[in-house]
C-alpha cells in the first residue's frame, strides 16, 4: 500500500544516503548525545498521570518509565550544500520498536544561507519545544508541562520542509512550511491504537530579536488509518435497529478515519542573563466526539541565582465547543441489561473525555555544569467540574469519585554530552 511504502522509505532516507556517500570525511562526521533519567510520584489508584497519549499512566506510584530518556544524535556533512541527521530515542513507549525509536532521519539541501529543504523524518514544528522535546536539558522544569503538552502525540512526521530565514528589523524572521504523514500511539482504556494521521500540511513562523522569541504555527491533517473507538462500539452493530434506532448514526459520528484534525499555536520567550519567561497557546478543533475541541496554555517564570535557578509555572487545559450527547435507546431498550451496560459504557467514555483542569508549580534547578543539570519539581492540578480528561483512568475510575486536586512530585537528572 502506498502508505507503508512512504513509513519504511522516508525515515531511513538520510541513513540511506549517507552509507551510499563514501566521498564523506571522518571529520565531516559528528556524534552527540542528550538523555534525562527522571523519577515522577502522580496519580491515584483510579486516575493516572498522564505524561504524553503514547505511554502509560502512572497510578499512585513511583516510576522512572515515564520521564526517561537516552537519545544519539548523528550529524554527517556530505557535501558544502547536503547534510544528513540521524536521531534515535530509546525511552518507555506503549507500542516500542526500531522505528518509533528513530525519531529524526532526513537530508539536508541548503540552496543558500538562507533557504533549506530537508526530506525524510523530521520533528514536527508545531509548538515551541518542536526540535528538543525529548532533550529534558534545554529547558527549565523537569519535563515538559503536562496540561499544555500531554495531548500532543505528534513529535515528528515522514515528509518534507522547505524553510526560508530573512532579516526583518533587528530580528530573524522565518517561515517553514512542512507536509507528510505519522504513525502514533494512543493509550485507551482497554488496549492502545496504532494511528496513521495524513495526509499533514503546516506551516510555523518564528522571529527572533535580541531576548526575545516568538512562534505561531497551523497544521491540518486527517485520520487515514487506525480508530481507537471500536474497542467500545464493536459488539454494537449486533443490536438490531428497533432496539436502538439512533445506534447507526451514533456509530457513524464515532468513526475516527477521514476526521479532520487541525492545530494552533503561539508562543514566546524571553531569555536574559537573570530571566527566563515563556509561554504557549494551542488549540486543538477535532470533530470525533472523543476527543472534543481543547484549549490549553502556560505560563513559565525563571529566576536565575548563580547556578540555581528558581521557577514556577501555571497551566491550563479546557475543553471547549459543544460536548457529544450520547442517544439513548428507548426506555424499553434500556431495561435491558445488555444494552444499559453498552449505553452507559460509551456515555461515561465520552464524558470522561472531557478535560477542565488547571495546574500551579514550582521548581529548582541545579546547573551541575554546563553539560549537567539537576531539577526538581512540585505541582498541584485542580480537575474543575469533576473532569477527568486530562488523566488515564481505569475502567472504575469512569464511575469513581473525582478528587478535588492531584499533586505530582518529579525529580530528573539530565545531560548533553
Amino acid at each position: 500500500m502506498p502508505s507503508q511504502k512512504l513509513k519504511f522509505t522516508l525515515p531511513y532516507c538520510a541513513l540511506v544516503g549517507l552509507l551510499a556517500t563514501p566521498a564523506v570525511a571522518q571529520d565531516a562526521v559528528r556524534v552527540s548525545g542528550f538523555g534525562t533519567v527522571s523519577v515522577i510520584d502522580s496519580g491515584t489508584e483510579d486516575f493516572g498521570f498522564k505524561y504524553d497519549l503514547s505511554k502509560e499512566g502512572l497510578y499512585g506510584e513511583s516510576s522512572l518509565k515515564p520521564g526517561s530518556a537516552l537519545g544519539l544524535q548523528l550529524n554527517a556533512t556530505i557535501t558544502d550544500n547536503i547534510d544528513a541527521v540521524v536521531q534515535g530515542i530509546l525511552q518507555d513507549r506503549i507500542e516500542n520498536d526500531l522505528d518509533k525509536s528513530i525519531t529524526w532521519a532526513f537530508l539536508r539541501y541548503k540552496f543558500s544561507p538562507n533557504l533549506s529543504f530537508r526530506v525524510g523524518r523530521i520533528a514536527s514544528p508545531l509548538y515551541m519545544l518542536s526540535e528538543y522535546r525529548d532533550v529534558g536539558f534545554a529547558y527549565l522544569w523537569t519535563k515538559p508541562i503536562t496540561d499544555f503538552y500531554s495531548a500532543i502525540p505528534v513529535s515528528s512526521i515522514n515528509g518534507a520542509d522547505v524553510a526560508y530565514r530573512y532579516s526583518l528589523g533587528d530580528g530573524i524572521l522565518e517561515t517553514r512550511f512542512f507536509g507528510g504523514q505519522t504513525d502514533i500511539s494512543i493509550e485507551t482504556i482497554n488496549d492502545p491504537y496504532e494511528v496513521t494521521l495524513g495526509p499533514m500540511f503546516g506551516t510555523k513562523v518564528t522571529y527572533e530579536v535580541d531576548d526575545w522569541y516568538f512562534s505561531g504555527s497551523a497544521t491540518t491533517t486527517k485520520v487515514k488509518e487506525g480508530d481507537p473507538s471500536v474497542s467500545i462500539t464493536s459488539d454494537l452493530s449486533d443490536i438490531p435497529d428497533f432496539l436502538w434506532p439512533t445506534l447507526p448514526t451514533m456509530l457513524d459520528d464515532f468513526g475516527f478515519v477521514d476526521t479532520r484534525i487541525s492545530y494552533y499555536s503561539l508562543g514566546t520567550a524571553y531569555e536574559s542573563g537573570n530571566w527566563n519567561v515563556q509561554a504557549e497557546l494551542s488549540y486543538t478543533d477535532t470533530d470525533w466526539p472523543f476527543f472534543p475541541d481543547l484549549a490549553a496554555g502556560y505560563t513559565s517564570v525563571g529566576r536565575v541565582f548563580n547556578r540555581f535557578t528558581v521557577f514556577g509555572f501555571l497551566s491550563k487545559a479546557k475543553s471547549v465547543g459543544e460536548y457529544y450527547e450520547t442517544p439513548p435507546p428507548p426506555a424499553t431498550s434500556l431495561a435491558i441489561p445488555e444494552i444499559a451496560g453498552a449505553f452507559n459504557l460509551i456515555d461515561q467514555n465520552l464524558k470522561a473525555r472531557i478535560v477542565n483542569q488547571e495546574t500551579l508549580g514550582i521548581g529548582l534547578r541545579y546547573d551541575v555544569n554546563a553539560n549537567v543539570a539537576l531539577k526538581g519539581q512540585m505541582e498541584r492540578t485542580w480537575l474543575l467540574d469533576d473532569r477527568i480528561g486530562g488523566w488515564s483512568t481505569t475502567v472504575r475510575g469512569l464511575t469513581a469519585p473525582v478528587p478535588d486536586y492531584i499533586d505530582t512530585y518529579s525529580v530528573s537528572l539530565s545531560f548533553v554530552f
